[in-house]
């Protein structure tokens, strides 16, 4: 198994970079804009094979190392995106999700060359319980993050459409009916991620997962702002019947804020 996982950590990068290549052709030579890619949807059926493999030789979940998180992270990039381009169709935004998709497996993959970790010294850190929290945390804060991006960028069109500015990139993105329900569906996604991260949590100190540290309350603290802004979007589309641009507004105040506690959690790590 060690050397599948390491041929498995050297072709991951490889394959998103050929995936943003081939999202680059449809972005630069408006190409197969509309519809779905079912590449994307097989790499995102191989990492989480790889991510299994690779819990199972390491006995721990893949969530305690940094490495770990980085090609979850990756996973979560790209699980959300084929998520969102199979709602919208739209696949003209898809170069600058698996670039980044690509950069997180690159470092990844870097970082654990090696091979797999030791598992850490407190078997709570790693259990299922932890991982049943975190791994839909980072899925969680991957589709807020898609949010504040594609509400910005709904934000920003429409504000130039009304000053009648075009570009190159206006051009070429998908237009104002697409983009806006993009950033609705990261939020939803988001908001049911963050709700089952949430739910959990009390398992992880029910068995002693550790003790309520200024780091934990910075998290929990980072965690119920994240679902909140979802969950006032999501409200408001459903109850109020928001406008795509005040959930947009939403989702980009909400990514700043959540960034920044992010950052002071990271501080405090």
């Amino acid at each position: 198994m060690p050397a599948l996982l390491a041929v498995g950590g050297a072709l991951l990068p490889l394959v998103y970079l050929a995936l943003a290549i081939e999202y680059g052709a449809t972005f630069f030579l408006r190409a197969r804009t509309h519809g779905r890619t079912p590449h994307l949807l097989a790499v995102v059926a191989i990492h989480l094979g790889y991510l299994v493999l690779w819990g199972l030789e390491a006995g721990h979940a893949p969530v305690t190392a940094t490495a770990e998180i980085l090609s979850v992270l990756a996973l979560a990039t790209a699980a959300v995106y084929a998520w969102v381009e199979g709602v919208s169709r739209d696949r003209r935004t898809g170069v600058f999700v698996l670039l980044l998709a690509f950069l997180f497996q690159y470092a990844a993959s870097f970082l654990t060359a090696g091979g797999p970790p030791a598992a850490p010294a407190e078997p709570a850190a790693a259990g299922p319980r932890t991982a049943l929290h975190v791994l839909p945390a980072l899925v969680a804060y991957t589709a807020l993050a898609f949010a504040g991006v594609y509400g910005a960028l709904y934000l920003a069109a429409r504000r130039n459409l009304r000053r009648h500015r075009f570009g190159m990139l206006f051009d070429r993105l998908p237009p104002l009916e697409t983009l806006g329900p993009m950033a609705w569906h990261a939020l939803l996604t988001g908001f049911v991620a963050m709700t089952v991260a949430i739910a959990v949590t009390p398992l992880m100190f029910g068995a002693g997962g550790g003790e309520m540290s200024a780091k934990i309350v910075s998290k929990i603290v980072t965690g119920s702002v994240a679902w909140a802004v979802c969950a006032a979007a999501v409200l408001g589309r459903w109850l109020g019947r928001w406008h795509h641009v005040r959930t947009s507004a939403i989702a980009v105040v909400g990514f700043l804020l959540v960034m920044a506690l992010l950052v002071v959690s990271g501080v405090l790590s």
